[in-house]
Formats: C-alpha cells, sequence, structure tokens
C-alpha cells in the first residue's frame, strides 16, 4: 500500500508538497511556497528518510529550511545545478520578506543546514532505499528540472513542472518511461501554447522592428530559465543588449553545469556578448539608445524592472514584452487586465506599447494528454492546476482511473 498526503499544491498553482508514505520509510517530494503571499503547505511530518527537490523555483523549494529550522536530519536529493540556483532563490526570498514588512520564515543559518544535507543526484542516476529506488529524468521546464520516478510496491513518476517541447535552451522532457501512477502537474490543462519556434521568430521581428525605429525593448524576466532563453534568443539578432537583476547570478549558476541545458557554447556566447548591469550609471547608458533590456523581475513585481519602467512609460518608441505566466495580483497581470502600471512611485497608463507572448515553460493540454496515452497509468493524480476537478471529469471519460485531491487530502493506492 503507497500513501499520499497532499500537503501543498495538489488544487492550486505552486506550493508544491508531497508526503510519500511507503510504510517503514516516508519522503517528501517538493516542499514549496505561494511566491505572491509566502504561504507555506501543511508541516510535514518529521522524521523523513529523504527528501526529493524537483527543481528550483520557490513554489516547489521555497520551505524547505524551515525542515531544517525543526531538527529535519534527513537528506534533500536535487541535480547539481538546482542545489545552486536554490541556494541564490532562496537567500533573496529573504530579502524580499524583509521587504514585504514580514518576518522571514527562515534564516539564513537554516539555509546552510538545508546544504549540509544536500546530496547532488544526475539525470538517471539511481539512488537506494529498503522500500524504494529514486531516479531523476530530465523534465525539459528549467535547467537542472527533474521528474521523479520511484520504483516501490509500484511504479511512481511524479512529473514536477514538466516541458515536451524543445526551446532555444533546453530539450523536451524525457518520455521513455514507464510508470504505474503518475502525478503530474496540470498547469495548463485547459489550453495549449504557441508552437515555440514560430513565437521566437516573432518576438525577434518584434525587437529588430522596436530598436531599428529608435526604441528600447525591455524583456521582463524570470532570474531562472527564462533570462537564459531569452538571452540566446536576442544575442542571434545582432543588436545591442543589456542583462540586469538576478538573472546574471542564475545565468554564472546555469553555466557551472554544462550537462543542464543543451548548449553550453551558444549560452555562454549570448552571456558574455550582454553588457551587465554592475552600477547605477549603467542602467542610465542602457537607456541612452536603443536596444534591448533583459531585467527581473518578470512579473513586474520588483527587480530593476521598475526602474526601466519609471523611466521609459511614456516613450511611445519603446515596448515592454511580457513574456511569461503573470500570477494574479502582480503588476504584471494588473497591467495586462487594465492596461495601468501600478508599482511604488507610480500609476499611470503608460505610452510604451505593452504585448504579451506566451514563453510558458510548462506542457500544454495536448501534450500533456498525449504523454498520458504513452505513459498509459493505472491511475493519475492531478496537482499543480486550479482546474484539476474538469481535467479529471475529462479524463475518466477516457477510461482512466483519476483523481484531483485537494490540499490535505491524503490517499491510499
Amino acid at each position: 500500500m503507497v500513501k499520499f498526503w497532499f500537503l501543498g499544491g495538489a488544487d492550486e498553482v505552486g506550493r508544491e508538497a508531497i508526503y510519500l508514505d511507503l510504510g517503514q520509510e516516508k519522503f517528501l517530494l517538493d516542499y514549496g511556497v505561494n511566491v505572491q503571499t509566502m504561504s507555506h503547505p501543511i508541516e510535514a511530518p518529521l522524521p523523513l528518510k529523504a527528501i526529493f527537490l524537483s527543481h528550483a523555483h520557490l513554489d516547489h523549494s521555497g520551505h524547505l529550511p524551515c525542515l531544517y529550522r525543526r531538527g529535519c536530519e534527513a537528506r534533500t536529493f536535487a541535480t547539481p545545478v538546482t542545489f545552486d540556483l536554490s541556494l541564490i532563490l532562496l537567500k533573496d526570498s529573504i530579502k524580499v520578506q524583509r521587504k514585504k514588512g514580514m518576518i522571514p520564515h527562515y534564516s539564513y543559518q537554516d539555509i546552510d543546514k538545508l546544504f549540509e544535507h544536500a546530496s547532488p543526484l544526475y539525470y538517471r542516476q539511481k539512488v537506494g532505499f529498503d522500500q524504494a529506488t529514486f531516479e531523476f529524468r530530465d523534465a525539459g521546464h528549467i535547467p537542472g528540472s527533474a521528474s521523479i520516478l520511484i520504483h516501490a510496491e509500484k511504479r511512481i513518476l511524479f512529473t514536477g513542472d514538466i516541458k515536451f517541447e524543445p526551446t532555444r535552451l533546453l530539450n523536451g522532457a524525457d518520455q521513455d518511461l514507464e510508470a504505474d501512477i503518475l502525478i503530474t502537474e496540470a498547469t495548463y490543462s485547459y489550453k495549449n501554447h504557441p508552437e515555440r519556434e514560430s513565437l521566437t521568430r516573432k518576438l525577434q521581428e518584434e525587437i529588430r522592428t522596436a530598436v531599428e525605429a529608435g526604441g528600447i525593448v525591455l524583456l521582463p524576466c524570470f532570474a531562472v530559465g527564462r533570462t537564459q532563453e531569452m538571452l540566446v534568443i536576442v544575442e542571434e539578432l545582432g543588436l545591442p543588449y543589456w542583462v540586469d537583476g538576478m538573472g546574471i547570478h542564475a545565468t554564472q549558476a546555469i553555466l557551472r553545469h554544462p550537462e543542464s541545458h543543451k548548449d553550453p557554447v551558444r549560452l555562454q556566447r549570448a552571456f558574455d556578448s550582454a553588457r551587465k548591469i554592475r552600477k547605477a550609471k549603467d542602467r542610465f547608458e542602457a537607456i541612452s539608445k536603443p536596444g534591448v533590456i533583459l531585467a527581473s523581475a518578470g512579473m513586474l513585481q520588483g527587480g530593476p524592472i521598475q526602474w526601466y519602467l519609471k523611466r521609459l512609460h511614456d516613450r511611445e518608441e519603446c515596448l515592454l514584452i511580457l513574456n511569461g505566466y503573470q500570477i494574479e495580483g502582480t503588476p504584471g497581470r494588473i497591467l495586462l487586465e487594465t492596461g495601468r502600471i501600478q508599482i511604488p512611485g507610480l500609476d499611470v497608463k503608460p505610452k510604451m506599447r505593452v504585448e504579451f507572448m506566451d514563453f510558458s515553460q510548462h506542457c500544454g493540454r495536448d501534450n500533456l494528454i498525449s504523454f498520458m496515452e504513452k505513459l498509459n497509468p493505472e491511475t493519475i493524480i492531478l496537482v499543480h492546476g486550479d482546474r484539476n476537478h474538469e481535467f479529471r471529469e475529462e479524463l475518466a471519460e477516457k477510461g482512466w482511473k483519476v483523481f484531483s485531491p485537494k490540499n490535505g487530502d491524503k490517499l491510499e493506492l
């Protein structure tokens, strides 16, 4: 009998946390937070045999230090680059929480305790316990992201966040898998994404047109994954471009792990060719002439992108391209819904042109269903989505045994 307890992320996007009870041994798959509110999952029981982290994003990793604050002694397994990226994001999260007037959920010392228990695991490398063997497979989401394959009484596959279509940065996720129980993200169970190569060419055309007309193009980027993909895309244009914010440090970390992305030489060239913002005067230089600026944060909710918006919003020749998911309540989402930029010190309808392009790093509906058909598991468990109940009914009509648990639910299989 395999028992699951869904501590977070079951009926929502993010805050992923799944407690796996195999009897004598208990494991934890991810332990994230809501990145907007910093709300955390249900407290995981201790002791744990081991913790497996699918990737570095805070909605999957952001509450891990709290386990070690409570005295956890279990090892945490993740790919090497995931550990490097998690260190950057977890430390930054302390600063963000303080800036919001919050008491941080954990300290730098708690992060240190987590990394004292870090056990790097490469793709297709196995680690065994008395009741199960765990293996990481490439999830294609961000550098180092992993689906977790568990060989226990039943074969269990936890996809984590997964992307099957290749991008300029990454190959698509591994699909040569077998599983009896599939625990899958269903973030976009209701829609497909544009074909990536066509979207990439459209982005390049928009950038070139704006810059050749004398404008500056702002690309707000998630530090991990999106910044690196955009660097490669923009470098191909041969235009002046800058990178600002945490994406610089994330790119340096990713470049230290050439196995984590598909073309290390290409990314290194793109990063070397970018001008890095190191001082305040660099930002003024960046906006003094036409070019492209890649800056965090991807949802406009902080970081240097706000500095640029305050100085460029009233310039009609400039262009802002939102290129990733905008969480409800973030300035990026508000801008798309109301047409207004609302950030500290600025509440205005911009004169600069604003566009949205769907460069999602999650799989779309059709790709997810095709993967399910190929895998053909006995049981499907839907997590990391906010329309899972409707999707469950649709999949059940296809003949699968499907569950769409809520946070706090327990399931025995």
